[in-house]
Order: C-alpha cells, then sequence, then structure tokens
C-alpha cells in the first residue's frame, strides 16, 4: 500500500531540452518554422545558445505559447565571448512557467569576458511545482575539428567538470548541463575526443544520455560543394544518480535518420544547422 500511495504522488516526469537556433534571427530565419520547431520539442525547460536579439526570441516565445498552451519565460545571461561587441550573444534557459519557477539565475562564468577554460554559459535554478529543485545551465563550447580547437574545449569540459560539486553545493539541487559542446569526432569510439569525454564522465560519475542519439547537427564539410553530414554536438549531461527516459533528436536529424544528404536538409538554412535534442528526468 505504501508503495502505491509514493507511486500515485510521484511527480511527473521533467522534460528537459536543448536547441542551438543558429544566430537567431538571421536575414533566412523562418520565424514559423523555428516556433514549429520549438512547439515540438515541447519541453518543460530547455537551453538555448546563439540567440543575437533577446527581444525578438521573447516574441517569438509568445507565438509558441499560442501553439502549445504553454508560458515559457527566459533566464538569459550574455556571452562572456561576445562575437561582435556592439551586438552580443545571449545564451540562456527557457522554462514554463505554468510548471516551473525560477528562483535565481546568472552567468556560469561570472564575468564579462571567458576567464581562461570558461565556457559561455548561463545557470538558472528552477523549482517544479511538482517535484525537487533542478540548476539548468546552458553552455556553448568552442567550435570546430582541428587540435588546437580540441584543446581548447578540453579545457572547457575539465573546467565544468571541476566546477559541479561547488555548483551543487551553491544551489542545494542537482546540476544539469545542456548545450552545444560541439564535440566533433563524438561519433567515432575511437576518436581522441571521444575517448576524453568518456573518461571524464567515468572519473566524475556523470551521464551522458544523448550520447545515444545518433546525431544533432548537420554540416557541409565541401562548405560550399558536395554532401551534407551528421555530426552529434549537442548534449544533455546530468549525475549519474538522476533516473531518465530514452533521449530523443527531432527536426531534420529525426526525419532524415542522421544519414547524408546530397542537398541541404529542410529546416538547415530557415531554422538551424542544429537540431532540437530532448530528454525526460524522474526526479
Amino acid at each position: 500500500m505504501a508503495l502505491l500511495l509514493w507511486w500515485c504522488h510521484r511527480p511527473p516526469p521533467l522534460v528537459i531540452g536543448t536547441f542551438n537556433i543558429r544566430t537567431f534571427p538571421d536575414t533566412r530565419t523562418d520565424r514559423a518554422a523555428v516556433a514549429a520547431a520549438i512547439a515540438e520539442l515541447d519541453a518543460d525547460a530547455f537551453t538555448v545558445q546563439e540567440i543575437q536579439e533577446r527581444g525578438e526570441f521573447e516574441d517569438l516565445l509568445v507565438r509558441v505559447n499560442a501553439l502549445t498552451g504553454r508560458r515559457y519565460a527566459t533566464a538569459f545571461a550574455p556571452y562572456c565571448r561576445p562575437h561582435k561587441p556592439d551586438r552580443p550573444w545571449s545564451i540562456g534557459v527557457v522554462y514554463d512557467a505554468a510548471r516551473i519557477d525560477l528562483i535565481t539565475h546568472r552567468s556560469l562564468t561570472g564575468s564579462a569576458t571567458c576567464p581562461k577554460g570558461q565556457p559561455p554559459g548561463a545557470l538558472a535554478l528552477l523549482q517544479p511545482h511538482e517535484g525537487p529543485p533542478l540548476a539548468l545551465a546552458s553552455v556553448h563550447f568552442k567550435a570546430g575539428g582541428e587540435p588546437e580547437q580540441f584543446e581548447e574545449r578540453s579545457q572547457q569540459w575539465a573546467w565544468l567538470t571541476a566546477a559541479l560539486p561547488a555548483l551543487r553545493a551553491e544551489f542545494d539541487a542537482p546540476i544539469v548541463i545542456a548545450g552545444d559542446v560541439n564535440s566533433t569526432g563524438f561519433l567515432n569510439e575511437e576518436d581522441p575526443e571521444r575517448r576524453f569525454i568518456d573518461d571524464l564522465l567515468d572519473t566524475h560519475d556523470l551521464a551522458l544520455p544523448t550520447a545515444t542519439i545518433g546525431c544533432s547537427e548537420y554540416w557541409r564539410p565541401g562548405r560550399t560543394s558536395g554532401p551534407y553530414e551528421a555530426s552529434l554536438l549537442d548534449h544533455i549531461l546530468l549525475p549519474s544518480a538522476l533516473t531518465f527516459s530514452r533521449p530523443e533528436v527531432l527536426g531534420m536529424c529525426a526525419a532524415l535518420a542522421c544519414a547524408p544528404q546530397q542537398d541541404a536538409p529542410p529546416g538547415y538554412a530557415t531554422i538551424s544547422d542544429h537540431c532540437p535534442v530532448r530528454v525526460a528526468l524522474h526526479l
């Protein structure tokens, strides 16, 4: 009987997602299509990267709310490494205020510039109306497949995993990381970056549910010619003690089953080269 009562009062799963909406908005962005992609993601809370115009993104969420019945709100921080000093990007967390309260939020790095090894990021302490609190961080690691770029990402991984115990103590909640970690080569189990990440997960007792989703982004190695290939750059990282359901990738990645394409995948130019990713947590 006690087990039955516990099950009946168990909080519903909390769906967490991430979506790098490439340089939102740029001249090719189809705002209605981006809104539909976020509606399909249907996450209780999700992280975003590469937001150029916060106001336009918040206007877009009004459209998403109309589509979904949710009440999305935002917790943003500026990139600590501005791409354009006069037009800095924002990185942040989006949460459904109908289901979740925002307790506090701040820049992950706490600085206007990125100290050595620290990635741009924003962290929000969320209190679901049902269930325990959760701290969700949005991150964006260095891009590129060259050795020096992997070295910079390695430093960012090392800084982030070393910071987790202090963040856990500060917020008194599990820390979930979601974002674009630009894990070039991750799909090759023998790639140095994949081995580095796997070793880091073991060392820090962390889980990476998204390791199994197949891909989360399309890119064109030839830049102006040749096929488009799939890559796995976007991840959700969490303590191994948390229970989660099977992760999902959506959008063009799901529609094309991560297969190479001769032509640009649908939405590649008008939505993003990245795909929405989600996983359900059982807190």
